[in-house]
């Protein structure tokens, strides 16, 4: 019986560090956008949604096709679970037409949900969005709570989160790279 070698991606790690990277810089220039026009957050995280939500599939679809995995059954679960973020944000939006909430708190709502959906899919398809998804989570916090000490928290983390990504995908690389040499 001859043993079958998986095909592991040449390189998918920069594919993972650049669409961490791209995010965390879109997250970071949403948190100044949130501090400095309260109203033009609301727009900003909105634009982002389809932005992060094509990125995530993008890499994920890309990572599969690279591992000759890719299926149509997960893809779909992807693009499903992105659309469920877009319908909330949608609903959102009518409460904002409605005037039942306010434009800086619709942008934190929109920011809460985009943070849990980029949280579970880095649970359900690829680890590099954990770390955003916590981020996103912590903008959130911060634009809430600490809009006094926004910047000298939010940025030494996003450079923290940044770090950690890159140590978890070099780390990852490594472990896979010492698996295809076994093999």
């Amino acid at each position: 019986m001859t043993e079958q070698k998986e095909h592991i991606p040449s390189h998918p790690w920069r594919a993972r560090l650049i669409v961490g990277l791209v995010m965390l810089i879109l997250s970071f220039v949403g948190l100044i956008v949130s501090d400095l026009f309260h109203n033009g957050a609301w727009n900003y995280w909105r634009v982002m949604v389809p932005i992060y939500a094509v990125l995530s599939i993008w890499l994920s679809w890309y990572l599969r096709q690279k591992a000759h995995k890719v299926t149509m059954i997960k893809i779909w679960h992807e693009i499903l679970h992105w659309v469920a973020l877009v319908i909330g944000v949608y609903l959102v939006s009518m409460f904002v037409k409605m005037g039942i909430v306010g434009r800086f708190e619709a942008g934190l709502e929109v920011l809460i949900m985009l943070a849990l959906t980029t949280f579970l899919a880095g649970v359900y398809h690829d680890m590099i969005f954990l770390i955003i998804g916590i981020i996103l989570g912590c903008f959130t916090a911060g634009a809430a709570f600490f809009t006094e000490y926004l910047y000298s928290v939010m940025l030494p983390l996003t450079i923290i989160a940044a770090l950690s990504m890159v140590w978890l995908i070099h780390h990852h690389h490594k472990k896979s790279k010492k698996l295809g040499d076994q093999n």
